[in-house]
């Protein structure tokens, strides 16, 4: 289960070409500061720089990015109904909500989540299938990598 866990959430890093954007509430307080950081250096390489590392033909590199357009609005729109249940049930949470409404907003929620990392990991495939064996052996190893 954890290498499952692990394989889509590198699998959506690397078919996404940056970071996951968890939904998680805002912790710090108002009054902070917006600073500009260092950028990481997957940021400051480009989100396409694993792309690269591939040696991908100009036709493999557009077939990704087909794939990866294709998916774009659908990953969009699991994203905001993520944020919006999350949001949700974080109402439900400080409310009066009773125990059954508070699971079944937290089912929907955990579904939801599922959805995403299906369409992410679906993204991963379809890429897998336009390299050859010895781009998807560096694919592998990337998406394996310790970040």
């Amino acid at each position: 289960m954890l290498l499952r866990r692990t394989f889509i959430i590198a699998a959506t890093i690397m078919t996404l070409g940056g970071s996951i954007a968890f939904v998680k509430p805002n912790l710090l307080s108002s009054h902070v500061v917006a600073q500009n950081p260092t950028p990481s250096p997957r940021q400051q390489r480009g989100k396409s720089g694993w792309l690269k590392d591939l040696n991908l033909t100009p036709q493999q590199m557009e077939q990704i990015k087909t794939i990866r357009t294709q998916s774009k609005d659908q990953i969009a729109q699991k994203r905001q109904a993520l944020r919006q249940a999350q949001e949700e049930l974080k109402a439900l949470m400080a409310g009066t909500a009773s125990k059954d409404q508070l699971r079944d907003k937290y089912n929907q929620l955990r579904a939801l989540r599922q959805e995403l990392a299906d369409v992410q990991f679906n993204n991963t495939l379809a890429i897998r299938e336009v390299l050859n064996p010895e781009q998807r052996q560096k694919f592998a190893e990337q998406m394996y990598k310790k970040r």
